[in-house]
């Protein structure tokens, strides 16, 4: 059986047509999924991979939130520095603070900088960052930085923030016109309508139970995905959207939806390989996305309007929020951000469910102890321990592996692999549980740089690992996760891997670690999986949110 393709995920490098070979052979073009899996065993024979003692750690390897997040001078430095004598610094959602039709707050903020206004006889002005709402609200709740205000897309974050124990001042309800909406195929469009009516969340999850692929973004990190996460849990129960009766109904619905978005550009990608019958997003994005022209987009959900809040309780900035929210305001900068997408779709309301900020974090909970109850995965860590990872490479894989076991839900069955010159079998594949982890912990801490690169080895081991634990269970979902730092030296070549990836339908996710980058794109190319540029700044946070999608 060809595993299901979880073709939702990012897709990066240049498209490629590569091949394979049958043993050290000549090249075959293509292989049928049984000859893939021939292939496999004879690779495995040949690399003949060591088998590591298993030992346990039972120590505590989880970071703090603070500590998860990276330097946020180096991650997300200012796009608008002011030098104001009252400055206020402001973070802002991406799709205002972005570059090009995604960059309107940055130019309005210049522009405000330059007037020089002034309190109290003082200059003032804004300093932007753009950070995901999402991500913004890490930041403030766990006091790694805290900004004098934030522009999140939507006024759920903001729930979320207060229940996390910040308060806010609301400076503004509105600073531009958006909305979060649904993007479809025309002829998916016409057969819904056809086949169910209107386009409410209750015909949606009909949609997708008769079979339509929907790609939607992750609710820890995406205002559309938390929009549309709330709704459809409010769909399946009103009076508790947590309910017994709420889970199973996502669990079902769950079962069509084979991945989860981490970006705009999986989405955008998604569209390109039409991989997706519907997506989930925001209007400014579907309107300036040349990708999406052939897609019908549908208002859904609570509007996108951008509000302003202040996170000080400085007098004085806070009144330099109040003079940048009206001069933002003003007629020509509105016109400006309507000609870049935003105000759009005036006439659309959506009547708001709840402003409940803990019960926001309970269906945010709900989603990632669920979104895979039926399809659990079956996974392999393949871990590059080869001489280029000494130093901080392997200290920050070391690091962020370890804090992300947390994320890892106990149903999934993960094993470890790493590979230098030869290929070590570290932890065999079985469910997460508390003494699954003791091992994990204990190899990481274990790993120790040396010799060459020999990623294919290493990817081929993991492949026959996941095709032997899913005699057991041939509904899981098979991942692969390659971190290293892409410099291939040894061992099996690309062309070789290729063909048999591509034939099982296997996802290979690739984290690279001051990576030789397309390198490790054309490995996630195969299957369009996730290819991750994990600096040492950033790296432990976006392992998080990757396995928070993932697991």
């Amino acid at each position: 059986m060809k595993f299901k393709k979880t073709s939702l995920l990012l897709v990066l490098g240049a498209s490629l047509v590569l091949s394979a070979c049958s043993g050290d052979g000549a090249v075959k073009s293509k292989l049928s999924e049984k000859d893939a899996k021939t292939e496999v065993e004879a690779y495995y024979k040949k690399i003949d991979p060591k088998i590591a003692k298993l030992k346990k750690d039972i120590s505590n390897t989880s970071l703090q939130q603070n500590e998860e997040l990276p330097d946020i001078d180096t991650t997300y430095p200012y796009t608008v520095k002011g030098n104001g004598e009252i400055n206020a610094e402001i973070f802002v959602s991406s799709e205002k603070a972005g570059s090009g039709k995604d960059g309107i707050l940055n130019e309005i903020a210049e522009s405000f900088n330059n007037q020089r206004q002034t309190i109290d006889g003082k200059t003032v002005s804004v300093s932007i960052r753009s950070i995901p709402s999402g991500t913004s609200v890490d930041y403030i709740a766990s006091k790694n930085h805290v900004p004098d205000g934030y522009t999140p897309s939507n006024q759920q974050w903001n729930y979320i923030l207060n229940a996390r124990g910040t308060a806010t001042t609301q400076i503004s309800e509105r600073l531009f016109g958006n909305t979060s909406g649904l993007l479809m195929k025309k002829n998916i469009y016409d057969e819904i309508k056809k086949a169910y009516g209107d386009v409410t969340v209750e015909n949606l999850a009909k949609a997708v139970n008769d079979g339509k692929l929907l790609g939607y973004t992750n609710p820890y990190t995406s205002s559309t995905g938390l929009s549309l996460l709330s709704q459809l849990l409010f769909s399946f129960d009103k009076e508790n959207p947590i309910s017994d009766t709420a889970k199973t109904a996502f669990q079902q619905f769950q079962n069509n939806i084979p991945s989860t978005f981490v970006t705009t550009t999986q989405l955008r990608e998604a569209a390109k390989s039409g991989s997706a019958d519907i997506l989930s997003i925001s209007y400014q994005t579907y309107i300036n996305t040349p990708e999406f022209s052939d897609y019908e987009y549908v208002p859904f959900g609570i509007r996108q309007d951008s509000p302003l809040y202040a996170t000080t309780n400085d007098s004085s900035k806070q009144e330099v929020l109040k003079k940048f929210s009206s001069y933002i305001l003003e007629g020509s900068n509105q016109s400006k951000a309507s000609s870049y997408g935003f105000n759009q779709l005036e006439d659309y309301s959506f009547e708001e469910q709840t402003t409940d900020g803990n019960l926001l974090m309970s269906m945010q909970n709900l989603w990632k102890k669920n979104k895979n109850n039926s399809q659990p995965i079956v996974g392999v860590f393949v871990t590059d321990v080869s001489g280029s990872m000494d130093g901080d490479p392997m200290n920050n894989l070391k690091k962020s592996l370890l804090n992300s076991l947390q994320y890892i839900n106990e149903e999934n069955q993960i094993g470890l692999v790493s590979y230098s010159d030869d290929v070590t079998i570290n932890v065999p594949i079985d469910r997460m549980n508390s003494t699954q982890k003791s091992y994990f912990t204990s190899a990481i801490k274990g790993l120790t740089p040396s010799g060459g690169t020999a990623t294919y080895d290493g990817t081929l081991v993991a492949v026959k690992m996941i095709l032997d634990k899913m005699k057991e269970n041939p509904d899981a979902r098979p991942i692969i996760f390659v971190l290293s730092d892409g410099q291939t030296n040894g061992g099996y070549e690309f062309e070789r891997v290729e063909p048999i990836i591509k034939a099982l339908g296997i996802t290979v996710n690739t984290i690279g670690y001051n990576a030789d980058l397309e390198e490790l794109a054309r490995l996630s190319k195969i299957n369009e999986s996730v290819s991750i540029d994990a600096s040492n700044d950033d790296v432990i946070y976006k392992l998080k949110e990757l396995f928070n999608a993932e697991f």
